[in-house]
């Protein structure tokens, strides 16, 4: 008896272990967010055929917007977390969700205003021939497209090249180039 439930026990460990070992694998496997890779995708420098003075340029546009938009972007993070906060309480006052709601919209209009500026300037940095080069990299689809950079358009998700919400997408894991 004793035997029968021993053998027991270390059968529903073993078909236990069969299950999670698949499981855990898969999960240590999957793409569930951000990773940062060794070659950080393709040199933007190189791509695009920058000189030394565009990218400089651009480096020094990207630090602008950075400094620029760092207290915009605290302050989104701020407002976010508070209308979680308002959300959760026993009994949500909606006049204050809706003006949280609208803080949180003007700081995002106002971080788009910046990120277009941003656009705009980094643009100017560039020749015809690179913004040609830049619309041909953006791969299929357009600025969301697979397996390309996303160039010059839209706000993704983190920050962009300008250390900020500039550039959308491009060259990098987290967009920007």
């Amino acid at each position: 008896m004793l035997r029968q439930k021993r053998f027991l026990v270390a059968l529903a460990l073993v078909l236990a272990l069969a299950v999670a070992v698949p499981i855990f694998a898969q999960a240590a496997t999957s793409d569930n967010g951000p990773r940062v890779t060794t070659t950080g995708g393709p040199n933007p420098v190189q791509e695009l055929g920058l000189t030394s003075e565009q990218a400089a340029q651009i480096r020094d546009i990207q630090q602008q917007m950075y400094n620029k938009t760092r207290d915009l972007r605290i302050k989104l993070m701020d407002a976010t977390f508070a209308l979680r906060q308002l959300r959760w309480q026993e009994n949500p006052d909606q006049a204050a969700i809706d003006a949280k709601i609208k803080e949180i919209n003007n700081l995002r209009d106002q971080l788009r205003q910046a990120a277009q500026e941003c656009r705009q300037k980094m643009a100017s940095v560039l020749t015809p021939e690179q913004k040609e080069k830049l619309q041909s990299l953006r791969g299929c689809g357009g600025r969301h497209g697979r397996g390309g950079m996303k160039g010059l358009g839209g706000l993704g998700p983190g920050m962009g090249a300008c250390g900020g919400p500039c550039f959308g997408g491009g060259f990098g894991p987290r967009g920007g180039w």
